[in-house]
């Protein structure tokens, strides 16, 4: 998320008080009537499963030819619940990942369709990363056939705050979080700089940093725009800064230091680019959805987005021009390049025509994943699975689905073989 000041630290105290709630494995439930295993009864791949991951949910020996009512429903504050109608096959067996529902607020096989779509009873968007990324928490479901309850379980869902603790870092004149894994990966894993505080108001630096690091990435939520998150007003950033936390980052325990990613979504796509094509012997690959492809001089006075030794570099005024001269020299950057656009974004109109001007000056190469998302909105960078910052329908669908592919398209890239000769 974007945290400034008091809000950075509020949400840092949330986390980590979060950071030892673990909740125990639920034994999975039989029939209502308790008929034990011999009767229906929900199957699931993994429980307690990780909040970044889907998991994958059955029914089992349900009768034939019926129809079964599934109900997710949790109370993290109030109560949040979906729900799906499916006919039961021959096999007795709905399996959510394989089976298209009759009635649903999704349409298609979801094996996680009842959790993005979790509604309020009363009403309340789901805007908060730290109930719907943060915290661990469980959803109870339930199977009704003809009115009759069949079957209960509790999946239980375990917070990013458990597998990527964080620790504020105030050092060589750089501000932020640091994201350590605490997964036992061995040998040196890739690391990621994202760059917070760039587009107040929306969710960006801590939950995608807190993600990364559950996905076994040491990575640094750096404060671009100086102290405590604190905006510059001019929303300049000096380039110094960033390779303070560029050489903070390389320098600790199991970091790759030849394979450092930047991330940037919204108004910091562009300056992960620009990192990463400026200094392409330090930084390996850049992850960069929803913003521009070129460096935008900030507005409505302009000013630099970037300098060095104090003097400008050269910026682009407005976004609604992506020629070819606009965008950044992506050729340089020499390992992966992740793109993505929404066709309905409402911050940035015209952003798939600028990842389009970027195609052109850099076709992809292996490893590179550029997402066109025709019908999803601005925040289809988020991770997916749950309803948070979600749009209402028609839009909500397609915005989960991009979720989905931008972040298998990231994990992709991180984990892909170096291009680094000899590495």
């Amino acid at each position: 998320m974007n945290v400034a000041g008091g809000t950075r630290a509020a949400v840092r105290r949330a986390l980590a008080a979060l950071a030892g709630v673990v909740l125990a494995a639920a034994a999975l439930a039989g029939c209502g009537s308790q008929q034990g295993a011999a009767g229906p009864r929900f199957d699931l791949s993994l429980n307690p499963s990780p909040v970044w991951q889907p998991v994958g949910i059955r029914l089992l020996a349900l009768p034939p030819g019926q129809q079964v009512t599934i109900r997710a429903s949790l109370r993290p504050g109030g109560l949040w619940s979906s729900q799906a109608v499916y006919a039961v096959p021959a096999d007795g067996v709905v399996d959510l990942a394989r089976d298209a529902p009759l009635e649903a607020p999704f349409t298609g096989a979801d094996g996680m369709g009842l959790f993005w779509t979790m509604r309020s009873s009363t009403g309340e968007a789901a805007t908060s990363d730290v109930t719907w990324g943060g915290a661990s928490f469980s959803v109870d479901l339930q199977a009704t056939v003809a009115g009759r309850l069949v079957a209960e379980t509790r999946v239980q869902r375990t917070g990013l705050s458990v597998a990527a603790p964080s620790r504020a870092v105030f050092d060589d004149g750089i501000t932020g979080d640091y994201f350590e894994p605490t997964s036992a990966a061995e040998g040196v894993r890739p690391g990621v700089i994202v760059f917070d505080g760039t587009d107040p108001g929306e969710p960006t630096g801590v939950l995608v940093s807190a993600t990364l690091a559950a996905l076994g990435f040491p990575t640094l939520d750096l404060s671009t725009y100086g102290s405590a998150g604190a905006v510059d007003p001019l929303r300049s950033l000096p380039a110094e800064r960033f390779l303070s936390a560029l050489s903070w980052l390389r320098g600790r325990p199991g970091v790759d230091d030849q394979r450092i990613f930047t991330f940037g979504t919204s108004r910091g796509a562009q300056l992960a680019l620009w990192a990463a094509s400026a200094y392409p012997g330090t930084v390996y690959g850049a992850i960069a959805p929803g913003g521009t492809t070129g460096l935008i001089c900030p507005s409505p006075v302009p000013s630099p987005a970037v300098t060095v030794g104090g003097d400008w570099v050269p910026c682009t005024t407005g976004t609604h021009d992506p020629a070819p001269a606009a965008v950044l020299d992506l050729q340089r950057i020499p390992g992966p390049v992740v793109l993505g656009c929404a066709g309905r974004d409402e911050e940035l109109a015209n952003g798939c025509a600028w990842l389009d001007a970027a195609a052109r000056k850099r076709p992809a190469r292996e490893g590179d994943a550029y997402l066109t998302a025709p019908d999803a909105t601005h925040l289809f960078y988020l991770p997916p699975y749950t309803p948070l910052l979600l749009p209402p329908a028609p839009a909500a669908q397609p915005t989960e689905r991009a979720r989905e592919a931008l972040w298998a398209d990231i994990l992709t890239a991180l984990t892909a073989p170096s291009s680094v000769p000899g590495h």
